[in-house]
């Protein structure tokens, strides 16, 4: 699946993170590890999802509504797509608040030239 479908079925409501999932605790230097490994085309982890009609409790406003039919849920690579989905979107994705991100990691600047990555004050 593609970045830029991950980062849509966040926006439409059909990909969540559960409860029972740690907190966002990616830093600076984990984000810039992340971008630099995706232009290096290095292996960058999986997601592994669980679609299922009775979800545990989930991060966020949402209410599952079994009329809704099933969700999928995040089990594994929530810290990197937490990570592309506010490097590419300048957002925190729905699943947190503001105030839940100990560590903002938006602002990461790449060089198209050089290929640096730098974050700017």
């Amino acid at each position: 699946m593609k970045i830029s479908q991950i980062i849509d079925k966040i926006d439409e409501q059909h990909l969540f993170v559960p409860a029972f999932q740690r907190e966002y605790v990616w830093k600076r230097t984990d984000a810039k590890n992340l971008v630099d490994s995706l232009i290096k085309d290095y292996p960058t982890g999986t997601m592994l999802t669980w679609e299922t009609i009775a979800p545990p409790e989930l991060k966020g406003d949402y209410v599952f509504e079994i009329n809704k039919g099933a969700v999928k849920l995040i089990l594994d690579g929530q810290q990197r797509i937490t990570t592309l989905y506010m490097l590419m979107t300048g957002e925190i994705p729905p699943y947190y608040t503001e105030k839940e991100i100990k560590n903002d990691i938006r602002g990461l600047y790449v060089n198209v030239e050089t290929l640096n990555l730098e974050y700017y004050r």
